[in-house]
């Protein structure tokens, strides 16, 4: 069978420091900037980060339980002090709604329209329409290819999931490169699940290819190139 999506390759599709940036600067709606700070901060799943409750932060201790769906298990992780601030903030200015949401940070826009069926809270799709609508606003699509078929449909590097990409790939950075921590912060099971995940910038790339050069070895070619 063929891939309905081509493959990227070596192409990193977790947001660069000036994207994120950039990203948050066009954003005016306090409830989604916390919202996809809790992913490109704490490396949460869309899914994961749309169900936060306020009874999953210890106050006490600074933490956040996570439930994980895809693994069915739960995590605690530390808040950053200043993420946890702002968050402290946000729930201190939207009391009313969060109480009505029962308890959901991230309360769903229209609750008096909502089905008894569903969901006090925003849901992944329409957390997914508001990253499209700012990473529009910032001017950051980028097509790297078209799903496979009769209707084929434009594939972005940047994605909700790319936030989460950015967290971990940040964290391996500033922890000395240490993938067995890094998989710790990403809660996975497996290893080679984070190496996925962590990506080297073009710059850092390339100034690693040219240490990795043997100028001794390019004097001696030079001198022949002289003599030619």
């Amino acid at each position: 069978m063929r891939r309905r999506t081509p493959k990227y390759g070596s192409m990193d599709k977790g947001f660069s420091d000036s994207e994120l940036e950039k990203f948050f600067s066009v954003m005016d709606d306090p409830k989604v900037h916390l919202l996809f700070n809790f992913q490109a901060i704490m490396g949460l799943r869309i899914g994961e980060a749309v169900r936060v409750n306020i009874k999953d932060i210890n106050l006490k201790r600074r933490e956040l339980r996570i439930f994980t769906e895809k693994n069915g298990k739960t995590d605690y992780m530390l808040i950053p002090t200043a993420f946890f601030d702002a968050i402290l903030h946000y729930i201190d200015s939207y009391q009313e709604e969060i109480a009505r949401a029962e308890g959901f940070l991230f309360f769903s826009q229209k609750q008096t329209h909502r089905k008894h069926d569903t969901k006090p809270h925003l849901t992944p799709e329409s957390a997914r329409v508001f990253f499209n609508k700012y990473i529009r606003k910032a001017k950051l699509q980028e097509i790297y290819g078209y799903t496979v078929g009769e209707k084929p449909r434009p594939l972005y590097r940047l994605t909700p999931h790319s936030l989460r990409h950015y967290a971990i790939t940040n964290f391996c950075r500033k922890n000395g490169g240490n993938v067995m921590l890094a998989s710790k912060f990403a809660r996975h099971t497996n290893l080679q699940t984070t190496q996925i995940y962590l990506h080297v910038n073009k710059n850092e790339l390339y100034e690693s290819i040219e240490r990795a050069q043997d100028d001794r070895l390019m004097e001696r070619i030079r001198k022949v190139q002289e003599k030619i």
